[in-house]
């Protein structure tokens, strides 16, 4: 167990040095130093404040300047954004570093947390290899290297059912304070984590409906108990700042609070005043608009197929080899399935799944399922049940899966292996690599603004002293050392003959791009036909295309 978690860290470190600062880190990190350092809330209310600002400890350790007042007067999260990179400009990586220690180290606990429960239900073998199975995935190295929310939200998830399994079990208070703790935590984190109340709320219901609940008495009780003790975390969370104004006295912009804001404009919410101000904006943005890029098309509103489809192209062929085999685990004679315990796995897997396929428009990346990664992989150590629970005449044949799934967990370490550190884009063979997969899904699936380190050296080792970069992302290429000239379309002047453009502009997709100058006043939308036929010299950290203009005959794509 320690040198399968020792490899993930090693791992997961290797990617947090090689990639460069993402498209949100940018965002994360000045937020979290404002408030651990002043208590200021304004700036990116988009997530909870909790991981952000244990991501500002280490990087204030490390040297990490505040942003200018004047910028976060603005409450503009790229404006601090910018100015929190401008004024770390010579620390700037190190004290990005520091922050993504941290993600690195709660995806050691969210890997140690998937071994125990895996071990918990179904013995040693189901936990070592449930922990294979997470340690070598590509989305927990890809998101343990990054100072997002991402792993944490999949940490906090698996603890809350966990405990909450705990609790239905035994009964035992203790079980509920380390629920509450987890559902403290995830409130904290992130605002989709709501959807744990529904989800703890209809294990209860089955589980009393079976009579598979041993004190269910209690169990309804402790969820009761677990609605004011969570918001009392929550609040504490944001040092109280509660001011209990009522809804008529805000100013929504989201519709779903423009309504509630009419119907009950009298009504007073318990909530932290920055955590209402945030789900709102959350709320407008998940409202649509954001356009999602599917097997080489730009489409509007929802895609309700997207995420199976891009789990089929991101997720390592051993990976979905095993999510196979378990099904037919459960479906082979004498298995024995302990379907109430495992309900606790694939009831939030479907919930969760389902609530992003049918009720939300936001498909920018399977990064925001990531929680079902760890649930998966607990799943996932039923391939290795102890031979008590078989029957003596099957266990030759159950071996043969035991067999199957350690073998599944070693082509994926291969597959993902072969990437590093790069894991961010990765896609598996049959989709073509991240050349190939750039075309089937895209966004932050390939291109978060991370390879700009792996540009540097591209050009280094080519010899290259300046390049035409079209990059996505919210760091200045300046800041690595990069000679760039920011290429907005048209003809690229002669002062480089080489032309380097992210993933992301190059298949069409539109966004404001960050220059030494700042940030462009509107998004640039990109038309790079011509080039789609011509091949890269390079494609360094599988997210940045570089050309060169006159080997490939390029005369200039048009804006």
């Amino acid at each position: 167990m320690a040198l399968l978690l020792g490899l993930h860290l090693v791992l997961a470190l290797w990617g947090a040095l090689r990639n460069s600062v993402t498209f949100d880190e940018n965002f994360h990190l000045p937020s979290g130093v404002l408030i651990a350092a002043r208590g200021d809330f304004r700036i990116s209310p988009f997530n909870p404040p909790l991981v952000k600002t244990l991501f500002a400890l280490p990087a204030l350790a490390a040297g990490a300047r505040l942003p200018d007042p004047a910028a976060v007067d603005t409450q503009d999260q790229w404006v601090a954004g910018e100015s929190f990179m401008r004024r770390n400009a010579d620390r700037y990586h190190r004290v990005f570093f520091a922050a993504r220690c941290v993600v690195a180290l709660i995806s050691l606990a969210t890997g140690f947390l998937v071994w125990k429960y895996a071990r918990r239900l179904q013995g040693r073998a189901a936990g070592l290899l449930a922990l294979a199975f997470y340690v070598t995935a590509a989305e927990s190295l890809a998101h343990a290297g990054v100072a997002t929310m991402d792993v944490a939200t999949g940490f906090g998830m698996l603890a809350a059912v966990y405990a909450f399994w705990g609790f239905c079990r035994s009964g035992r208070w203790t079980w509920w304070l380390k629920a509450v703790l987890a559902l403290g935590f995830c409130a904290l984190t992130r605002f989709n984590t709501a959807i744990l109340g529904p989800i703890l709320l209809l294990l209860a219901v089955l589980g009393t409906a079976l009579s598979r609940i041993r004190r269910p008495a209690r169990v309804w009780l402790g969820l009761l108990l677990a609605v004011p003790a969570t918001l009392v975390i929550l609040d504490l969370g944001y040092l109280a700042h509660v001011s209990f104004r009522p809804l008529s006295a805000w100013q929504f912009a989201s519709p779903s609070f423009q309504h509630l804001q009419q119907r009950v404009p009298w009504l007073r919410l318990p909530l932290p005043d920055a955590y209402l101000f945030g789900l709102d904006i959350q709320a407008r943005e998940g409202a649509g608009g954001t356009p999602t890029y599917l097997l080489h098309q730009v489409r509007s509103g929802r895609v309700w197929y997207y995420l199976p489809l891009a789990f089929l192209f991101k997720w390592p062929l051993g990976f979905l080899g095993a999510l196979a085999a378990r099904f037919g685990r459960d479906l082979f004679p004498g298995a024995r399935p302990r379907r109430w315990h495992e309900a606790f796995l694939l009831v939030p897997i479907a919930m969760i799944l389902g609530s992003a396929m049918f009720l939300f428009t936001l498909n920018i990346g399977i990064r925001y399922m990531f929680p079902l990664v760890p649930l998966l992989c607990v799943w996932l150590g039923g391939l290795a049940p102890p031979p008590s629970r078989v029957p003596a005449a099957l266990r030759g044949r159950v071996r043969r899966w035991v067999v199957a799934g350690t073998l599944l967990a070693t082509l994926q370490a291969i597959e993902v292996g072969a990437h590093a550190p790069w894991y961010l884009s990765f896609f598996n063979w049959p989709s073509g690599g991240s050349s190939g997969g750039q075309w089937l899904v895209n966004d932050s699936n390939v291109d978060w603004g991370q390879g700009l380190i792996a540009l540097k050296d591209e050009l280094a080792r080519r010899g290259i002293q300046r390049v035409h970069l079209a990059y996505h992302g919210t760091t200045d290429p300046a800041i690595y050392g990069i000679d760039y000239l920011p290429y907005r379309g048209g003809t690229p002047s002669r002062d480089s003959d080489w032309l380097a453009i992210s993933s992301y502009y190059y298949v069409g997709l539109w966004q404001r791009m960050t220059t030494t100058s700042g940030r462009t006043a509107g998004p640039i939308r990109f038309d790079f036909q011509r080039l789609w036929g011509a091949r890269p010299v390079a494609m360094p950290a599988g997210c940045i295309l570089l050309f060169s203009i006159d080997r490939s005959g390029v005369t200039g794509p048009p804006s």
